[in-house]
């Protein structure tokens, strides 16, 4: 073979070679590049579904806090619950409701100071939305005991030197299936009313325990700190 045709097939597979290698960090680099637009794609994703349950969590609330504020302007909350108008409106609500579905409500809101609220860490629609849906749950658990036997709820509210307490105590039809979970066929439009409660009151800084107590009674206790005591 002369020398000429070795010079060739060898600038061949040089050139051969350089291509292969060309191709290897071409690939390289659009695999980086797809790995970067699949991140930036499930990073889009993530938040996306994140707004998502915000905008489901809002639209839970909303039909509460629009009835709560049309009791709040309106002329027939003459029972006096508390010296807040919003516990007061959202007492006359839940009473309201309870009526409808003959359910016992006893109502005890210990409430004296006006401005208590503004000492928590918490927005009073968020405090709003964290009752209506505690309230709400327990009128849901109610409505699934015949009406032949009692039906009944007690909310009550009182200060401690640091912070406030919530009790939401109601009758129930079966405590030993009581998981406190939402027993509603679609969670993916409800169940919002669960996670609420516990959304918000691990961003004021409290707590919630859920118990089952003697007869057929469950109950919810919520304590919300003031400023500086979490």
């Amino acid at each position: 073979m002369g020398v000429l045709v070795k010079t060739s097939l060898f600038i061949c597979i040089l050139w051969g070679i350089h291509i292969w290698i060309k191709q290897v960090i071409d690939t390289e680099e659009n695999n980086q590049k797809m790995e970067e637009t699949l991140e930036n794609m499930n990073h889009s994703y993530v938040e996306f579904q994140g707004k998502i349950s915000q905008a489901r969590k809002y639209r839970h609330d909303i039909p509460k806090h629009l009835h709560m504020m049309e009791q709040a302007v309106s002329d027939i909350i003459d029972d006096e619950y508390s010296v807040d108008t919003m516990l007061n409106a959202i007492a006359c609500v839940t009473e309201e409701k309870c009526q409808e579905y003959n359910i016992q409500i006893n109502i005890n809101l210990a409430i004296k100071e006006r401005e208590i609220f503004d000492k928590l860490n918490i927005e009073k629609v968020d405090l709003s939305g964290l009752l209506q849906n505690l309230l709400d749950n327990a009128i849901e658990e109610c409505c699934r005991i015949s009406e032949d036997f009692e039906r009944k709820i007690l909310w009550t509210m009182n200060t401690t030197e640091y912070g406030v307490k919530i009790r939401v105590e109601n009758t129930c039809c079966n405590i030993k299936n009581i998981d406190f979970i939402t027993k509603k066929e679609d969670k993916n439009a409800h169940g919002w009313g669960v996670r609420i409660i516990k959304e918000v009151v691990q961003k004021a800084g409290g707590n919630i325990n859920y118990a089952k107590e003697e007869g057929y009674n469950i109950c919810a206790e919520v304590f919300l700190p003031f400023i500086g005591n979490f």
